[in-house]
């Protein structure tokens, strides 16, 4: 008798957690939640067989938020899923930021719409709590809590709306150096990086160095241009014990809606050839 009522609790149990996470219930967005001067929401979807969640960040005209290496001045962004269940949320993937200059340094960042995106890895079913910091700034800077709870399995992510979101937010992530737009050389010459970019429908160049711990990096400056090559000046400087010189450093660079990331090692200027283009 105490055997079958185990049964039965057990079977209860589990159809409870099965009617939980049926796709009809699915929970792939949650609401938009206004905090002035910003909004916010989660939503969840696969896409191309991988499971992700998305931080959808509206901000007002005139407020920016910021990227992983926010710049001179602001907030890095911070994120936990620690509380969820049945789901980990991977490293966020960031799109491509803008540089802003404020006058003091410079930021790294958004304005308008911005999202973060959150590769998953799950089972068939998962409850995803979202807990996160950001800075909201224009004149002054805002430090936004930001948390919502999804809750979904693969059904449910499947026939998600937000395929399409998901999936422009991806496509905005730096993408790998090609023929269109690469960094040709990187070399240091005791006073400034001297970095070649090359590539098709260069308008405008504009770059992204993220320094490590011991550097110190100033604003990019154009001093040459050919048909299909920049050549750029960055101010820096690093500890004794840090040089510049041999370490590989990480450029973001922009080209209207195009960026890429890319990792190169910086060589002693005085030891390259004759300058790959015409100095202004």
């Amino acid at each position: 008798m105490i055997a079958s009522r185990n049964i039965i609790i057990t079977a209860a149990l589990w159809l409870g957690l099965a009617a939980l996470f049926m796709p009809a219930q699915a929970l792939v967005d949650g609401p938009w939640i206004d905090m002035e001067p910003a909004r916010y929401r989660m939503i969840a979807a696969e896409v191309d067989g991988q499971a992700y969640a998305a931080l959808q960040i509206e901000l007002k005209p005139g407020w920016h938020t910021y990227w992983r290496y926010p710049g001179a001045s602001g907030l890095e962004p911070e994120f936990d899923f620690a509380e969820s269940r049945g789901v980990e949320a991977g490293a966020p993937l960031f799109p491509a930021p803008y540089f802003f200059d404020d006058g003091v340094g410079g930021f790294n960042g958004y304005q308008g719409m911005a999202g973060f995106v959150f590769p998953l890895t799950m089972q068939l079913s998962g409850e995803l709590n979202m807990r996160g910091l950001i800075g909201v700034c224009r004149e002054v800077c805002v430090p936004m809590d930001v948390t919502q709870k999804l809750v979904f399995n693969r059904d449910g992510l499947a026939a998600s709306p937000h395929k399409a979101a998901i999936k422009a937010l991806l496509r905005a992530q730096p993408q790998e150096p090609s023929a269109d737009l690469i960094i040709r050389s990187a070399s240091f010459d005791g006073v400034s990086i001297q970095l070649v970019v090359s590539g098709t429908a260069l308008d405008a160049v504009s770059v992204i160095t993220l320094p490590g711990p011991h550097d110190i990096i100033g604003l990019p400056r154009t001093v040459g241009r050919d048909e299909d090559a920049y050549l750029l000046e960055i101010p820096a400087w690093s500890k004794l014990d840090h040089p510049l010189i041999g370490r590989k450093l990480t450029f973001i660079v922009r080209v209207g809606e195009r960026a890429i990331e890319q990792n190169i090692q910086v060589r002693d200027h005085s030891l390259l050839p004759q300058e790959p283009v015409t100095r202004q």
